[in-house]
């Protein structure tokens, strides 16, 4: 049986003529720019030359770098709670402009809170933060609006976190999780800013509001329809109860809001204490409410068991209501210091790495550390090479450059699993400077590069390059801040000389439609030019394409004991099996993969994401039925976040939290807590969620994992092993590497237990490979949701869609993720088109939010064909299988043992195409196509000369059978 997280027992009904709360600050530009507060006017502080006009009521202030904004003193306002409000109208802007519009903005060293537009997408966000560097929290609303429009917006902050509204309405039932600032800087601003970003447009605003306290939804909602008057009551049911256990302290911090009622704290106050579960209150701390909320520090039990942390309200003297709130204090010595997944072995489908001389050998990859001009001498895959020259560093010494070269004989050792080197750098040029290069190559193929030692004082430049053979370097995919790639993935700038430069990003991989190389680093902490724009750049040379690290610049010096850390790891990672294709999700015909997503109905898990069952039994019974009717058991899981509501949460918060917590999705709202972002380097936070997943795959006989947020996400948690300090500001670090290894961890259980499982990890837009190699398969394609219409190739090219879409070159099964919606998802023709642009490039799809019957009927032509033991010959080949001159259409084949050929010819333009195939019959190991069927309809079709005249439809394929 489901318990719920709050338990609330009512004593009795409270019916009082309550008073409205009063705002602290109202500003309204119907008596100029100056607001009003309970002690009178607030006098505006100009910045610019902003302008009243008409508004929605009376005058209103024009916003914007054209006319200004307007500042004020927050002594009125409280750090702790708070509510802002107001009416804005965008005068000549969409919430699609990818710019800032900061409508409320106060901030400072000891944290901010800002209520604006985020400069990516179209949403609305309320943030706090208890530094400057973050960590950062926000909760965030869609935005549907047009110029001139009038639109209601609010943001509330306290205790209970951080929550936005939009003419109303909420963007979740609860508020984000926050830390908030521990103090409000001198000033707040309103307007409409653009922040860094330079803009010209404009917007209105009017009836400024802000309060003391945290409004109720309802309270917001009245507001947003003219209902000025509204009276919330104080009331169980909007009433909340949270707590955070501090172990080291033997601590537990409730806290307890009125859900934003009308009622002055004067009249207010709460007991709380911690009983067994069930017990009453018999004694507790009792303390009086402060802006609607009240926080007392309890001494935690120290016994493993079930509790419960108990509050009775108490108004005027009298108690109102009781609120309770489970605590669970588990046994954690089953997995504190787990070792599980962390064995010394080399996981299949690798090989052991071997060692020869200088050389160092991992599946289809070598990479040659011999003696002389660089830190690499050559990285091969699958027997190409794919540097066009030594990586090498290099300094100068004043005007004067200097190689860094490492003369003598590596040190290495080896064993099955990795393999160490370690060089000497020298450098003529630079005097007596001397810096040591450790290498560790592991058995997937990741070589890990430490650069260390002491340069002189005086070097006053000094720079990576990485070149790699022009050839090889045709597309890139690199990380970028927005969840779309689009505009940084796909085909290589043209150009000769510099064609991309950015600050610090953490990796970049350069490649061709087989092979590549990923670069990263985690932080630019031993990076002193990392936040230069030409910290990174790609430099396109007569024979070379250098990936060129700029670490130190003119007047910059390199920290005591540097050691710069960054990695290589030539792709693809791992071969895919050739049977591959045999995995597919339902609801696709022949599933056999059930991707178990999280319910509230009682046969799912207990918590959003979390590895455990709210009821076994009826979780074993669903397993066992999705096992008799041919399916796998892959249940929806999460290594990078974790449901608030689980009970190591508010005991282990501090050392596991990155910062942002999701709680506006539908699917987690559903479950009343927050998803929050989890630590990979958090302290035991790893030996947790593995042990407590293996659980899970063992008591239920769990066919394979399904991995949501496999993002490299960045932070500035020191607390939970993030971030780093830098002149006294707090830094993020992206820990790539620590994400790799837990995946690894759970990579290891998962086959151990299953080595026939299967595993798939969901990203959009950011292949990181060094993580990603650790899951069979890879789903991405959600960052098209709410953009695409009928056809994905309005929003990117052919190269994109082959750089980050295709499995080959990563070496990780192709997973794709339809975004339609309405009544495109309904319609043939966009399925189709999308079913089309799959095929030609050997990418299996998710049917779902899409027309299933559509990508059905494609997906039982394959299987009728025998497509999943067929080799893939792609019509982007050096010699592809046929070639077409009709415009926008594009052949791809599967070739069978046999030797019978399927080629698909996909017509991706939103016109009827007629023309020509031909046929390479030379390519497809056939010495004439002497048979050419229609398929499924295994109609004949004439061919003349190896050459088939053809009519496809708009958005549409065709497929030939050729024999």
């Amino acid at each position: 049986m489901f318990r719920p997280l709050v338990i609330i027992l009512a004593l009795f009904a409270v019916s009082l003529a309550l008073a409205q709360t009063a705002p602290v600050f109202t500003l309204n530009f119907e008596q100029g720019f100056d607001g009003t507060s309970a002690a009178g006017p607030v006098k505006a502080t100009l910045d610019g030359k902003p302008e009243l006009v008409p508004g929605k009521f009376g005058q209103a202030l024009k916003s914007g770098p054209s006319t200004g904004y307007l500042n004020f003193p927050t002594n009125m306002l409280k750090a702790t709670s708070g509510t802002v409000e107001m009416w804005v109208s965008p005068l000549d802007w969409s919430p699609g402009d990818t710019e800032f519009h900061a409508f409320f903005d106060t901030r400072g060293e000891d944290g901010c809170l800002y209520l604006y537009k985020y400069v990516d997408g179209n949403r609305l966000l309320m943030l706090g933060c208890p530094k400057m560097a973050g960590p950062y929290f926000s909760s965030a609303l869609g935005l549907d609006w047009k110029p001139g429009e009038w639109h209601h917006i609010a943001g509330t902050w306290s205790a209970n976190g951080v929550l936005v509204f939009v003419d109303g309405k909420p963007a979740g039932p609860m508020p984000v999780a926050a830390e908030l600032p521990s103090k409000l800087a001198p000033t707040f601003q309103i307007g409409d800013h653009p922040w860094h970003l330079p803009r010209t447009s404009s917007s209105l605003v009017d009836e400024v509001r802000i309060y003391d306290r945290a409004l109720s939804p309802t309270h917001i909602a009245a507001h947003a329809a003219g209902n000025m008057d509204f009276v919330a009551p104080l009331e169980a049911k909007f009433s909340y109860l949270k707590y955070e256990l501090d172990p080291p302290k033997h601590e537990v911090q409730a806290m307890v809001s009125t859900g934003g009622a009308d009622v002055p704290d004067a009249d207010l106050a709460a007991r709380v204490g911690i009983v067994k579960r069930g017990a009453a209150l018999t004694a507790g701390t009792e303390k009086r409410f402060e802006g609607g909320q009240m926080v007392a520090t309890l001494a935690a039990p120290q016994e493993i068991g079930e509790y419960q942390v108990v509050a009775q309200v108490v108004l005027k003297g009298t108690q109102a209501f009781e609120l309770r709130r489970d605590l669970v204090i588990p046994d954690t010595t089953s997995w504190v210091g787990s070792k599980l997944g962390t064995e010394d072995k080399v996981l299949p489908p690798w090989t052991a790495v071997k060692v020869a001389g200088s050389k160092v050998s991992v599946w289809d990859r070598e990479y040659d550390f011999a003696p002389g001009m660089g830190l690499v001498q050559q990285i091969t895959s699958g027997k190409q090479s794919l540097l066009a020259g030594p990586i090498e560093l290099m300094a100068n010494l004043g005007d004067d450059p200097a190689i860094f070269t490492a003369p003598g004989k590596a040190q290495v050792s080896g064993s099955p699993t990795r393999a160490i080197v370690t060089k000497q750098l020298l450098s003529d040029g630079l005097g007596p400077a001397t810096l040591t290069a450790k290498a560790t190559a592991e058995y997937d193929g990741l070589v890990v590069i430490e650069l260390s030692g002491k340069a002189p004082a005086n070097v006053s430049r000094m720079l990576l390059n990485i070149p790699i053979r022009p050839e090889i370097a045709l597309y890139r995919h690199r990380w970028a801040a927005s969840w779309d790639s689009g505009k940084v993935t796909g085909k290589l700038p043209e150009g000769d000389g510099v064609i991309d430069s950015d600050k610090f990003i953490p990796y970049y991989w350069l490649g061709n439609n087989d092979r590549g190389l990923f670069w990263m680093c985690e932080s630019d902490e031993m990076w002193p030019n990392g936040q230069a724009a030409d910290a990174l750049q790609i430099v396109r040379e007569k024979d070379r394409v250098v990936l060129r690290l700029n670490l130190l610049a003119k007047g910059q010096k390199l920290p005591e004991n540097w050691k710069f850390v960054f990695a290589l790891q030539a792709t693809p990672v791992k071969p895919m099996a050739k049977d591959w294709r045999k995995w597919r999700l339902k609801p696709g015909v022949n599933g056999n993969v059930d991707i178990m997503w999280p319910t509230v109905q009682p046969n799912s898990v207990r918590y959003f994401g979390y590895p455990e069952a709210r009821d076994p039994a009826l979780m074993t019974e669903r397993i066992k039925a999705l096992h008799e009717s041919g399916g796998s058991a892959v249940p929806y899981l999460c290594l990078s976040f974790i449901s608030a509501a689980c009970p190591e949460w508010p005991i282990f918060r501090k050392q596991w939290a990155m910062g942002p917590v999701d709680a506006s999705s539908s699917d987690v709202a559903a479950y009343g807590a927050g998803f929050a972002m989890a630590s990979p380097v958090g302290k035991d936070y790893a030996d947790f969620i593995v042990w407590k997943t293996a659980q899970f795959i063992k008591q239920y006989g769990i066919d394979g994992l399904y991995h949501d947020n496999t993002h490299p996400y960045s932070s500035t948690a020191l607390d939970a092993g993030c971030g780093y300090k830098r002149d006294g500001k707090v830094h993020p670090t992206f820990p790539i590497l620590g994400y790799r290894d837990l995946y690894r961890r759970m990579y290891a259980v998962m086959k151990d237990a299953r080595p026939d499982g299967f595993t798939m990890a969901h990203m959009s837009g950011k292949v990181t490979i060094p993580i990603l190699a650790y899951e069979d398969s890879y789903l991405d394609g959600e960052h098209f949701r709410g953009v695409v219409k009928d056809s994905y190739m309005d929003l990117m090219s052919l190269e994109t869609f082959r750089t980050e879409y295709m499995g080959r070159q990563w070496g990780i099964m192709p997973y794709f993720l339809p975004e339609f919606s309405g009544d495109y998802a309904k319609a043939v023709e966009p399925t189709r088109g999308l079913m089309a642009l799959l095929m030609i490039h050997d990418v299996a799809p998710w049917p779902i939010w899409c027309n299933t019957e559509v990508m059905n009927e494609a997906l039982s032509a394959l299987d009728a064909f025998g497509y999943v033991d067929s080799e893939f010959i792609g019509y982007f080949e050096a010699t592809p299988p046929a070639t077409t001159d009709m415009k926008d259409c594009y052949v791809s084949a599967y070739k069978r043992a046999d030797g019978k050929c399927l080629l698909v010819v996909a017509n991706l333009a939103k016109e009827d195409r007629q023309g020509t195939v031909t046929i390479n019959g030379a390519r497809l190991g056939l010495a004439a196509a002497k048979q050419v069927q229609s398929w499924p309809e295994k109609t004949p079709v004439e061919a003349t000369g190896g050459k088939v005249a053809l009519s496809v439809p708009r958005l549409g394929y065709r497929m030939l059978v050729v024999e």
